[in-house]
């Protein structure tokens, strides 16, 4: 659910947009760059094919740090001095982002450092999360109108 997360972040809280909710929507993603660089993959095709297709390639671009309540937890307490609420917030955006990515097929460890897998049913760009993303986009594109 790759736009999703964007357009999940891009919802207004509270009828006005937020940095927190943003960030803890798209920041488990950032693991999605490291993997790009590390297998040199840089080509839009490429990209797209490997993220379709993770077995084939060997490539698991959800991390079992930043896709975990762990990371969540970790990355959120760093703001709690800064803000209460915007960690609440970011928290909150963050869980929303792991719970969009449950429907993947892909393997995922949110109870990291426990041992237990998780995957989904839906491909990478199948069908089920292209409708759904235009959906979302309506939805977010209605509460700015």
């Amino acid at each position: 659910m790759i736009l999703a997360h964007l357009i999940i972040g891009a919802m207004p809280i509270e009828d006005k947009f937020s940095w927190y909710w943003f960030l803890g929507s798209v920041i488990p993603d950032i693991d999605h760059v490291f993997i790009i660089f590390k297998n040199r993959i840089f080509s839009i095709e490429k990209l797209l094919d490997t993220i379709a297709n993770e077995e084939k390639y060997g490539i698991r671009y959800k991390s079992k740090y930043l896709h975990s309540f762990l990371g969540a937890i970790v990355l959120s307490s760093i703001i709690i001095p800064i803000s209460h609420i915007g960690a609440a917030l970011f928290f909150s955006g963050y869980c929303v982002h792991l719970l969009l990515d449950f429907p993947d097929k892909d393997e995922k460890q949110y109870f990291y450092p426990f041992k237990k897998k998780f995957f989904g049913w839906f491909p990478i760009f199948s069908k089920f999360e292209i409708v759904f993303t235009i959906m979302l986009l309506g939805i977010v594109l209605g509460q700015y109108i």
